[in-house]
């Protein structure tokens, strides 16, 4: 792509200077496509590569992410006004101008102009993968290829919806017992550093004989009094420093990787949740015609999980050597036995993607149990749990009190 100067008379008499990207490499060409709704070209320029290099520099970097439901709602529209004969283009900038974005609609204008320069739909969907994921992309190559553009945009849109779904459910159980800790977490802070000093300063002056649970207690109120500014700052620097290192460090972002699939509660919630993406994608790129060593790339890549990646990975080469799938799934042992029994017989009965649909509807399904029980299942242990330390605490204030009663009888 590179970026052309031009000035020009419109139709209408007006004169309209600016600064446009497109796919041709010399000025005459530029010219033409310009002049395609009768404007008058006064002059086009092709910028160098100095100027060429800072203006794709100011775009990196401060494109405003567009949302699942938001990608999901664009393929949509442009399948239905496909279906119903509207040219490719003018459904791109339909369907562009729908999204009340100006960046989308500044980047979609520019596709629009690649497209009639000659480039595909797909290679120009390429170059904007912040609209168009890398998953829709193959199925736009796919529906090229078939003639069936507006088909494969349905069922792309259809199932980013259904991976939005697997986002929403996996966010929506992992935020409970996050909640749940920070506020348990708050409660004993806020005590240790109000509520505790005050009924221990009244002990002091009723000269109170303080049990050892008591000291022990009076003793973390006051280094939670004297460090409180440190316990918040290394709390959150410790958050913001794990995060770091995550985005760093392949080694370190394994190893939380599958420090949280060994969690009670998390390995049963993101075992569910990658699970259903894994074989919602499968299925989606099977059915669209893609081999199944393809789609294990597809998959390593569209992996955010780096356990699970790795695990992929190892199926691919297992594939690649001459292993069947279903062999090859067994042998990195991450799968569940119900899983491979059920990718063995699609494998064998030719009804693989049918079989890994199910499996996707499956796990989509006891994600969503697990998320509507996720309360019931862990809020006796935070109950219990929290009751011990606040008896504990409470045992501790109340048994000088008690002396404090013996000592007046």
């Amino acid at each position: 792509m590179n970026f052309f100067k031009y000035k020009l008379m419109s139709p209408s008499g007006k004169i309209v200077k600016g600064i446009t990207q497109l796919s041709y490499m010399d000025v005459m060409s530029a010219m033409a496509y310009l002049e395609r709704d009768g404007s008058i070209i006064i002059y086009v320029k092709r910028l160098g590569k100095i100027f060429t290099f800072f203006l794709n520099l100011s775009s990196l970097g401060f494109k405003k992410k567009i949302k699942i439901p938001e990608q999901a709602e664009l393929l949509n529209n442009l399948s239905i006004m496909l279906r119903s004969g509207v040219s490719l283009t003018t459904a791109l900038e339909e369907a562009g101008n729908g999204m009340n974005i100006s960046e989308v609609s500044r980047d979609i204008d520019a596709m629009v102009r690649s497209i009639q320069s000659g480039v595909t739909f797909s290679e120009a969907a390429e170059q904007y993968g912040y609209i168009f994921p890398k998953t829709v992309i193959y199925l736009i190559r796919i529906g090229e290829e078939t003639g069936m553009l507006d088909k494969m945009l349905k069922d792309a849109s259809e199932h980013l919806k259904r991976i939005q779904v697997i986002i929403s459910d996996t966010k929506q159980a992992l935020l409970y017992p996050v909640f749940v800790l920070i506020a348990m977490g708050a409660g004993f802070l806020f005590w240790f550093y109000f509520v505790v000093p005050k009924i221990i300063a009244l002990f002091k002056e009723m000269d109170a004989k303080l049990p050892d649970i008591t000291v022990l207690i009076m003793n973390t109120s006051y280094f939670v009094q004297n460090n409180f500014p440190g316990i918040i700052t290394g709390i959150l620097g410790s958050f913001f420093a794990v995060f770091f290192v995550r985005q760093k460090s392949i080694k370190f972002k394994k190893g939380t990787d599958a420090l949280m699939l060994r969690l009670p509660v998390v390995k049963t919630i993101l075992s569910a949740s990658i699970l259903a993406f894994i074989t919602e994608y499968a299925s989606l790129l099977l059915n669209g015609g893609i081999d199944i060593i393809r789609i294990s790339e597809i998959l390593e890549k569209s992996m955010k999980n780096e356990s699970f990646k790795g695990k992929i990975r190892q199926i691919g080469d297992l594939l690649k050597n001459g292993e069947t799938i279903a062999d090859s799934v067994a042998l990195v042992e991450i799968f569940p036995p119900f899983v491979i029994r059920m990718v063995r017989v699609g494998e064998v009965s030719g009804t693989l993607s049918e079989q890994l649909n199910y499996l996707a509807e499956e796990y989509k399904s006891r994600l969503s149990v697990t998320v509507a029980t996720l309360g019931k299942m862990i809020e006796p242990f935070f109950l219990i749990v929290a009751g011990l330390l606040f008896a504990i605490m409470i045992g501790g204030l109340l048994l000088p009190i008690y002396d404090i009663i013996q000592s007046i009888q």
